[in-house]
């Protein structure tokens, strides 16, 4: 009978446990909520970092079911990875410099959901210091000036007989592929090619470094770069031109202003019709994600600080993006 009454009395205690853990769990809002997974491809470039991360901070705090993950990627892997439904969307499709684009979206690889922004610029720049004490106005003109960019790893550089430096960004990115093909086409641009070396430099941030570090000392640089950026947003430097027409397969010229897309893998219209409405509602500026980048670099923070700060500075520029609660949740996250 002192067995039966011990036994009673531990399961009502255990059952008094289960039933103030269910109520517990209850009364968890996000005991019973399901996430949803998307994965942003962005590249190697503060910009195309900068809007992922706007990106995911609407997403994951506006609608709240979404659990959204940022996956850097060169180019080609983006791309096949896009091809392949393996990553949701892109910020930043620089479509000039990828020769595949038109032609995956004729095959309906993956869609053009917007333009985020189509007023930028990219291609060889000098500082502007260096353009007005010599006059140099393309890259024609680099020719005659081969001295004043030496390379820095040649102990005893010769300009009579050892090549200059131009710099360039990372091999795997299709512009440095197009830059090559200039170095390449011997019939435009011997002369060049007989006083430049074009030499990659394999990050931006390396690319950039190197750039202030000749600009602080007011020292000669030449080299690829683009807008929007940090450096186009604090930096005076000038765009040289080219005298040859623009040419994607030999190199010529230089490439123009491009629409630069948010493109999304099939589907994701059909699986997220919200997101795939707030990414085509999704569409900025050159000169607002440079100010966004300046601010980024000048207080020293991450992209994912520096999109907080935009979104939380600037809610005029993405309220329309959005329906009014998705607004409000995200102001309220930014508040917190």
């Amino acid at each position: 009978m002192k067995l039966f009454k011990k036994l009673s009395l531990l399961f009502a205690a255990l059952a008094l446990t289960i039933t103030i853990a269910a109520c517990d769990l209850e009364g968890d809002e996000d005991w019973d909520t399901e996430y949803t997974s998307l994965t942003i491809a962005r590249g190697d470039w503060p910009s195309a970092e900068f809007h992922s991360h706007v990106a995911k901070f609407i997403v994951e705090n506006g609608w709240e079911t979404f659990d959204v993950e940022i996956s850097t990627l060169a180019t080609a892997p983006m791309l096949v990875s896009l091809r392949a439904g393996e990553v949701d969307f892109h910020m930043e499709m620089w479509t000039e410099n990828m020769a595949s684009y038109q032609d995956d979206l004729a095959e309906g690889l993956y869609e053009e959901v917007s333009v985020n922004f189509a007023d930028n610029a990219q291609g060889i720049y000098i500082p502007e210091y260096v353009a007005t004490e010599y006059g140099i106005e393309t890259i024609q003109d680099l020719v005659d000036y081969k001295h004043l960019f030496p390379d820095p790893d040649a102990s005893n550089w010769d300009p009579d007989h050892d090549k200059a430096v131009l710099w360039g960004g990372p091999s795997d990115w299709e512009i440095t592929e197009f830059l090559m093909r200039k170095f390449e086409n011997t019939e435009e641009y011997g002369d060049l090619i007989d006083a430049f070396e074009f030499r990659p430099l394999e990050s931006t941030a390396m690319l950039n470094a190197q750039l202030v570090a000749n600009y602080e000392n007011e020292e000669p640089w030449v080299g690829y770069h683009w807008e929007p950026s940090y450096i186009m947003g604090t930096l005076d430097m000038v765009l040289l031109g080219d005298d040859l027409p623009y040419d994607m397969e030999t190199g010529a010229g230089n490439p123009p202003a491009q629409p630069v897309t948010i493109a999304a893998r099939s589907g994701l219209d059909e699986d997220h019709p919200e997101i795939y409405s707030f990414l085509s509602n999704y569409q900025t500026s050159a000169a607002i994600t440079s100010e966004a980048e300046a601010y980024m670099t000048d207080n020293d923070l991450s992209a994912e600080e520096a999109a907080q700060w935009w979104l939380l500075n600037h809610p005029e520029l993405w309220e329309d993006w959005v329906p009014s609660e998705v607004f409000d949740n995200v102001m309220d996250a930014l508040e917190e």
